[in-house]
């Protein structure tokens, strides 16, 4: 065993970052030892340093790929002694801890934190030793058949290690780690689900993993068990847990919590009603203590993972969310993520925050006012809901991340374009989910599109202009009993919009795209003209059919001006 890890340690020590292969003195080892004496080689060693994990890590590796678990004449697998069996759930439980990402990645999500070399080391030696630990997680199952029922003791944890790099986005996950964690997840989702342990081992990982790391970060909103405080008491705005880095290991150190947590809600199908129910408040103070929290990556991700909470909720059509009263709830905790806006949140910020905070916050009225058993009443909560979206979010943060409504002589301009193309494609969703109810909102949004329309440098970003063009294609279809009232602003902005793009010299994808839904555009405009709508009475007013009769002529007159605009209304 001693000249084993000398081995490993010389060829970590040329090979700092790579997993050593193919250690004749395994051989020798492994028929020389047995597992127990194996677990206690590594247990009584020294693991205050990177180095002798590593080498540990890939001393046990070795060992297990040349130990042979089968009798002679080919008897099958060999029952482990007691000894055994336990010295093999202690190498899982000690290869499923190691494999989890240090704290160091803490400051990934810490924008007030400078990220130093040492870190980076750190976060460096980390993505190894999870790569050598999940690594050895899948030889393990080579003496897993000579266990007790062939089942390793804690399931749970090593499920736990792996679910942490299912995500490649996630910055301790390689395409290593990503690779092993894959083959080991199918390997255990498969057995467990066979043998009708899958669930038990994921309520471990919550209430015995999870949950105790959101032991002290308290939510006056709901009650111990998940659901709606009626009675809440006001905390301090700034207590002392705000200064307590210890009150948040999931921020400070278990920062891999997000991820287990999204990896658990993708398991549940629609079959698994009972599970996810049961299951329910366990996650509820542990979203929301995300997204209550001041610091703005785990607030999206508090976000991204309300709205996976809410899929099993709709797909399974469980009522819980109308029974815990938490719809409510919800609305109040992710509402002002919407104010994160610049100039104090920086563009790239507030796009990634505001990007998870509305589907959460529209998933969250679908789900509570949009299902198979919908009443007059929940269509009536969830239209005034959106129009309050619209107005008091979308279109009031449009206006003041930019100067949408210049005053007289003035241009329009846009300094953080990316944004407000985010904040269209919003206008185009929530219009298209308020429908005829578009119609009393026209008088605030027709300005926004004309003025982005118009813009004589929106061609700078044309992905803004067609963002425009598209939500005006939304307005026009969902308002289109009114719409002939505001023909003029709209034929203006998409002309105004052609004119500008003939105007640019480039000859790029972008711009060609946007000439054609400018095309489209004109064109839904001219259909809705052409065939007027009665509202009150039984037959459309004079005046639409007065506007009717004069499309042709209308449009005409505005090629008459200038002939470049042939080309938008061919």
């Amino acid at each position: 065993m001693d000249k084993l890890r000398k081995e490993a340690r010389e060829a970590l020590v040329q090979s700092p970052s790579k997993m050593p292969i193919g250690f004749f003195p395994a051989v020798a080892a492994a028929s020389k030892s047995d597992l127990a004496q194996l677990w206690k080689n590594v247990s009584s060693y020294d693991h205050s340093t990177h180095l002798n994990i590593c080498e540990s890590l890939v001393t046990v590796t070795s060992y297990i790929d040349y130990w042979d678990g089968m009798l002679p004449n080919e008897q099958g697998p060999r029952p482990l002694k007691p000894a055994e069996a336990k010295a093999v759930n202690n190498l899982f439980d000690w290869a499923s801890a190691a494999a989890l990402p240090s704290s160091d990645f803490a400051v990934d999500f810490d924008e007030t934190v400078e990220v130093s070399d040492d870190i980076i080391k750190a976060q460096n030696e980390s993505r190894f030793r999870s790569e050598l630990a999940l690594e050895l997680l899948l030889v393990l199952n080579k003496p897993l058949t000579g266990l007790p029922n062939g089942k390793a003791d804690n399931a749970a944890d090593i499920l736990l290690a792996g679910a942490c790099f299912t995500n490649k986005k996630n910055p301790w996950a390689t395409s290593e780690s990503y690779n092993a964690a894959s083959m080991l997840m199918s390997v255990w989702i498969q057995d467990t689900r066979r043998s009708n342990t899958f669930w038990p081992a994921i309520d471990f990982i919550l209430r015995e993993r999870i949950r105790p790391l959101f032991a002290k970060t308290k939510n006056p909103a709901i009650t111990s068990a998940g659901r709606k405080n009626f009675h809440p008491q006001t905390l301090p705005r700034f207590g002392a847990n705000d200064l307590d880095a210890s009150a948040k290991p999931w921020k400070t150190t278990d920062v891999y919590v997000a991820s287990v947590l999204s990896w658990i809600l993708s398991q549940y199908q629609p079959e698994d009603k009972t599970q996810f129910e049961a299951h329910f408040q366990l996650f509820v103070p542990t979203i929301l203590a995300m997204v209550d929290d001041n610091n703005l990556p785990f607030k999206t991700k508090g976000c991204a993972l309300l709205t996976q909470l809410l899929q099993p909720i709709q797909v399974s059509g469980s009522d819980i969310l109308r029974r815990t009263n938490l719809t409510s709830v919800f609305e109040d905790a992710v509402t002002p993520c919407l104010l994160s806006l610049p100039s104090i949140t920086p563009e790239d910020r507030s796009i990634e925050l505001l990007g998870e905070a509305y589907p959460a916050l529209l998933s969250t009225l679908k789900t509570a006012y949009k299902g198979p058993t919908q009443s007059e009443q929940d269509k009536e909560a969830y239209t005034t809901s959106l129009a309050k979206i619209l107005r008091s979010n979308l279109i009031s943060s449009f206006h003041h991340i930019s100067s949408s409504t210049p005053a007289s002589g003035s241009t329009a301009s846009f300094p953080h374009p990316r944004l407000s193309t985010f904040l269209l494609e919003m206008i185009t969703t929530i219009t298209n989910e308020l429908e005829i109810h578009t119609t009393k909102y026209l008088q605030e949004l027709i300005p926004v599109l004309y003025t982005t329309l118009s813009n004589p440098f929106g061609t700078a970003h044309p992905p803004l202009l067609l963002a425009a063009a598209v939500a005006t294609q939304a307005v026009i279809k969902n308002a289109h009993p009114r719409i002939w009232r505001w023909r003029g602003e709209i034929l203006s902005g998409l002309s105004s919009c052609w004119l500008h793009i003939a105007e640019d010299s480039r000859d790029s994808a972008g711009l060609a795209k946007l000439k054609r839904e400018l095309q489209n555009t004109l064109q839904v405009l001219k259909l809705v003209l052409l065939n007027p709508v009665a509202i009150a009475a039984d037959v459309p007013e004079p005046e639409q059919v007065q506007v009717k009769e004069n499309v042709e002529k209308e449009f005409q007159e505005l090629v008459d001006v200038d002939a470049e605009l042939n080309g938008l209304f061919a």
